[in-house]
């Protein structure tokens, strides 16, 4: 019986039985989660028709007979059988809406999508929880073919046999045991003989740089956490507060708004400890007269936030402190203006080095250097040594394969993010060990751009009126 037949015999069951059979899925479903997922929906505001389309743009990439192999992320443990939280290859959430460790699909160049499920083990399951089913691979995630694993050797082997090219995520193709059982497949190693592997990688970032309404509108809400969660850590802040007293508290906020996790370890930087560009330790004792930044995101149904702010634990700006603040500030403020349809990544940079080594020679870091000199002789790079951003959705780090130099299109999302760092040494006087980033997430539109981390302040009155506000 075909996928589509089979479909058909399951929706009429479902009719006779009404909400006495409900699929087996292993993660949410609208039956199981109503206050989560709507009638339709795979993932929260995102529907199997969008999951289709996806698919179906992805099948238009692949050269006449060409498939696509797709590997879900392996579960990691950090002892015995004490596993990591797990968390989904991108691409294979971003095409099947799949978020549970085990299945590999298949999408061919005329649309057909197959599905490999892990095998039925009771005994897992008593321990784990219910996993992956046919009926839920073909009812509810819309494969056209579903198999257990145990078939993938035979099944795949021949659909890679009749391949005219196979798009595989080259990257990672040797990883986990699930990733190596398919590269050492000798039909994928006769594949990789003749010359038919392809970057998957290339093809799926593509479609993934460029976001639907409906992914913006879980990229607002991601931001929207993440930004409520900086805002409240600067109400608590004060003098003698701890790093990781402001990391658990970011976390614990963007939790309780929605979030599933961390986009990555949040940076709780006092004091010089701004100038390290990820510092992740969060151990130190913040005192009244020094500065925190904190650069914080979540992840909420597959996609990420990325916010950076800096602010005096104190309450109140320094001068020096206050100088270094508004020239970052004002280098934002004015990137801000020139993201629009048609700019690049790398203009946008390039910008950013000049504002920044006119700010810096306008700071006398380096006594009678102008902004010309910090430019040529790449000298600015001891105080502005990384990007001004990069592409955001649902990894951190996005889309990695899209150029810089791609001219920026409505629905791409990318981060602002200039910052200054004064090295902790003698020779910069008031100024050492001040560190200052600050970092807003940005939709492109029609028009110029959205903020969509924009809720969380930026101007120095604003901050000083809200540290220690909650105290």
């Amino acid at each position: 019986m075909s996928g589509s037949a089979l479909r058909a015999v399951q929706r009429q069951a479902r009719r006779v039985v009404g909400h006495s059979f409900k699929i087996v899925a292993g993660q949410p479903t609208p039956e199981t989660h109503p206050e989560l997922l709507q009638p339709g929906e795979i993932q929260p505001g995102i529907t199997s028709f969008e999951f289709s389309q996806r698919r179906h743009h992805l099948a238009h990439q692949l050269p006449e007979g060409g498939v696509a192999v797709l590997q879900s992320a392996p579960q990691i443990f950090m002892a015995g059988v004490i596993p990591y939280p797990y968390r989904q290859d991108a691409d294979f959430q971003y095409l099947t809406g799949i978020i549970q460790p085990g299945p590999i699909a298949t999408i061919q160049a005329n649309g057909k999508f197959s599905l490999f499920y892990p095998d039925r083990d009771a005994w897992r399951e008593t321990w784990d929880g219910a996993r992956l089913s046919q009926d839920a691979t073909l009812e509810y995630f819309g494969a056209d073919e579903a198999f257990p694993l145990s078939e993938m050797p035979q099944k795949l082997s021949t659909m890679l046999a009749n391949a005219s090219a196979v798009a595989l995520d080259i990257q990672r193709s040797d990883v986990a045991p699930l990733a190596s059982a398919v590269s050492q497949l000798p039909a994928m190693k006769t594949a990789e003989g003749q010359g038919k592997l392809q970057s998957l990688r290339n093809m799926v970032d593509r479609l993934r740089w460029v976001k639907s309404p409906t992914e913006l509108d879980l990229m607002r809400r991601s931001a929207g956490a993440a930004a409520a969660a900086m805002t409240e850590c600067m109400r608590i802040s004060k003098s003698g507060i701890k790093e990781h007293d402001l990391a658990a508290l970011f976390e614990y906020r963007c939790r309780t708004a929605g979030a599933q996790r961390m986009a990555y370890p949040p940076v709780v930087a006092g004091g010089a400890n701004a100038c390290t560009i990820h510092y992740s330790r969060n151990d130190r004792q913040v005192r009244g007269d020094e500065m925190i930044l904190l650069d914080g995101g979540c992840e909420l149904y597959g996609y990420c936030s990325d916010v950076t702010r800096t602010w005096p634990v104190g309450g109140t700006f320094t001068g020096a402190q206050a100088a270094v603040y508004n020239a970052v500030l004002n280098t934002h403020h004015k990137l801000l203006e020139e993201v629009q349809p048609g700019a690049t990544l790398r203009q946008l940079h390039h910008k950013s080095i000049r504002l920044l080594s006119e700010n810096l020679a306008d700071l006398g870091v380096l006594n009678g250097t102008t902004a010309d000199f910090l430019m040529n002789s790449q000298s600015y790079r001891t105080f502005y040594p990384h990007s001004v951003g990069h592409w955001l959705g649902m990894d951190t780090h996005d889309a990695a394969t899209m150029s810089h130099n791609r001219p920026l299109e409505v629905g791409v999302v990318l981060t602002i993010e200039p910052g200054l760092y004064i090295p902790d040494r003698e020779e910069f006087g008031a100024l050492a060990g001040i560190g200052v980033r600050l970092e807003d997430d940005v939709a492109v539109t029609i028009d110029g751009a959205e903020v969509l981390s924009a809720a969380v302040p930026l101007e120095p009155k604003e901050i000083e009126a809200l540290v220690g506000s909650r105290l």
